[in-house]
């Protein structure tokens, strides 16, 4: 077994590091840009304390962590010579992983599209096309329903890391405020 920086707490995330896929993912990458701590495992050790800091319910906790384990560990099965987006996005393979353990289609939807204010926030910074990107940002919210809280605490948790930009978490609570939502973080 992968000897990692985290403490497993429930049987089934130790079922879920037991996979030879996953550990794979996870012993992964190098400094990067956004990931200047190397292998995944070490940006899942910071977004699980992230999500030890957080006041919230013990099943909201649990789902966090599962999300956490999961939503960058197969970044290594991104085809580099194709565009990143639909079936050669880290976050589709991931969910496409996570179906195998998980039948929460909340945990499933938040792994899968756990990048996306990001992605958005990119759309409307790079491209200056922020009335598209908040209409994008628009169907986010009205994908995510109800999960809005528990993709909003994740982002946060994802996004709260030394190599990390700002600019998008700053954004998104913006965004949120203008839409009536109030966010905690």
């Amino acid at each position: 077994m992968l000897e990692l920086p985290f403490t497993l707490e429930s049987a089934l995330e130790q079922k879920i590091a037991a996979d030879p896929a996953w550990q794979q993912g996870v012993a992964w990458g190098i400094p990067r840009a956004g990931h200047q701590e190397g292998p995944v495992m070490y940006h899942i050790a910071d977004v699980l304390a992230n999500i030890e800091r957080l006041d919230i319910a013990s099943e909201d906790r649990c789902k966090l962590r599962l999300i956490a384990l999961i939503h960058d560990a197969f970044k290594y099965r991104v085809d580099e010579a194709r565009p990143k987006t639909g079936k050669n996005h880290h976050a589709h393979i991931a969910r496409q992983f996570a179906e195998r353990y998980i039948t929460d289609p909340g945990i499933l939807l938040v792994i899968e599209t756990h990048d996306e204010a990001y992605n958005i926030w990119r759309f409307g910074f790079y491209r200056d096309r922020w009335q598209h990107a908040e209409e994008r940002a628009d169907s986010l919210l009205q994908r995510l329903g109800p999960l809005l809280s528990l993709y909003a605490h994740f982002f946060y948790a994802d996004s709260d890391t030394e190599s990390k930009n700002p600019a998008p978490v700053i954004w998104f609570k913006q965004f949120l405020t203008s839409r009536g939502v109030t966010s905690s973080h």
